[in-house]
């Protein structure tokens, strides 16, 4: 039977499991969101109750003093204002006497309250005997009369003082349950909570397993291989134009000199063709792509008789950060073929490397062509802007280098160009992050 469940979830759509999903953990927050608004419900009514009986005892009691006040001033004056008075008051008393045999008090109240209803009619009646007799002016009988209402009057503060007192310690008693209550709820509720949590991130966990394990498996193994055939794609396409060009000046070269010159020659030449071959698949260190560059330096200057002018300011504690192989030698390349190459005036190039501490500056700069800013951003964003020059143009090596950082360092932004225009040379950044364990 589980068997049977397993597959048939395993036919779900994932569109349909993450439909279940949330309808299960809407289903658990709205049991959970009733149960808590019962219990607080029940609550706040235990709460209403011991405010209405407060509320109905103190109503009562503030009643019965303006009632007597008004009682002992008319009788004292014998006014029709003082009379009003009196007559308002007891209407109030009696509506709020009946309110007061009605009500639901907490607590053993029932025989108070019965003994607060009697007494106060009793009081009712020998006060209107005492009006009555005042009307008459019937002096003896309303001071009888009003001495009887002032005895009943103690005694009914005396029943409300023990009414409140019930009240109170019923109160008391209902406040720490209450206390407990609403500890009791908190906790449920970060209890419910907590579980609801675990039981969604259960089914999540559970759903995105099913989902992604087949998946992830293929798409790791495409990433990878992608980037590999990137990397080797964008490795393959540096311009080979330069090797038949170096064997040809070799080849004159041995005519016209003697073999030890010769022999230099060919060995930086074999140094740094089993460079290109070596490295140009893996990584390198810098002070390796600087020897490059020497290498190809010392080539190109026995090609063109030392016209290169090629200058060094490097910070040697900085030599031996890791970098993608093949990356200094055609940012040079490209420096000498787009920027001094052609120039009436001496060309210079000059490779600078700085310690940043946080990465590692290269500067690659020359004293050429310049550049315009469309080209610089033609270049960086990789347009075609410069058809008039030949095939391994700057854009071309360029971009090369660009795209093989990013695939390295899973990051943009690590290589500039700057120029000031026309006749104003060439500057190429690349900054190198360090990376950390």
């Amino acid at each position: 039977m589980s068997d049977e469940r397993r597959r048939l979830w395993d036919r779900l759509s994932v569109q349909t499991k993450l439909i279940l999903v949330f309808i299960l953990t809407g289903v658990i927050i709205f049991v959970v969101n009733l149960y808590l608004y019962i219990n607080i419900d029940s609550v706040i009514t235990r709460i209403n109750r011991i405010y209405d009986s407060n509320v109905a005892v103190n109503a009562f009691s503030d009643n019965l003093d303006n009632l007597q006040t008004s009682l002992k001033v008319y009788l004292d004056t014998r006014s029709t204002d003082a009379m009003e008075e009196y007559y308002r008051h007891e209407i109030a008393f009696q509506d709020l006497l009946g309110r007061l045999e009605e009500s639901d008090m907490p607590g053993d109240t029932g025989i108070i309250i019965e003994n607060i209803g009697n007494l106060s009619r009793n009081y009712l009646g020998v006060s209107e005997i005492a009006v009555n007799a005042r009307r008459g002016n019937i002096v003896e009988k309303y001071k009888i009369s009003y001495q009887q209402a002032v005895s009943l009057y103690g005694y009914i503060n005396t029943y409300l003082y023990s009414l409140n007192d019930e009240l109170f310690q019923h109160n008391t008693r209902s406040y720490s349950g209450l206390v407990r209550s609403f500890r009791t709820l908190e906790t449920i509720s970060m209890v419910m909570l907590i579980v609801v949590l675990m039981i969604d991130v259960f089914l999540l966990a559970l759903l995105s397993k099913n989902i992604l394990d087949p998946v992830q498996e293929r798409e790791l193994m495409m990433e990878t291989h992608l980037k590999d055939a990137e990397l080797k794609y964008l490795q393959a396409q540096i311009n080979p134009h330069f090797l038949f060009n170096t064997l040809n000046a070799g080849a004159q070269l041995a005519m016209m000199e003697d073999a030890e010159r010769t022999e230099e020659y060919l060995q930086n030449v074999a140094s740094f063709f089993r460079y290109r071959i070596r490295k140009g698949a893996e990584t390198s260190y810098l002070k390796d792509e600087i020897a490059l560059v020497d290498n190809y330096i010392y080539i190109l200057n026995v090609r063109f008789a030392g016209e290169i002018h090629f200058y060094k300011d490097i910070d040697e504690k900085a030599v031996d950060i890791e970098m993608p192989g093949m990356i200094l030698q055609p940012v040079v390349e490209n420096a000498v073929n787009h920027g001094i190459r052609g120039l009436e005036r001496e060309g210079h190039i000059c490779l600078a490397v700085t310690d940043m501490d946080s990465y590692v500056q290269i500067s690659v700069s020359d004293n050429g062509i310049g550049m315009t800013e469309e080209q610089i951003q033609g270049i960086l964003e990789g347009r075609d802007v410069m058809k008039d020059q030949e095939q391994n143009s700057n854009g071309v090596g360029v971009r090369n280098v660009i795209s093989r950082l990013e695939l390295y360092y899973g990051s943009d932004g690590l290589f500039d160009i700057r120029s000031d225009g026309k006749d104003s040379g060439t500057e190429i950044i690349i900054n190198l992050p360090r990376k950390t364990e």
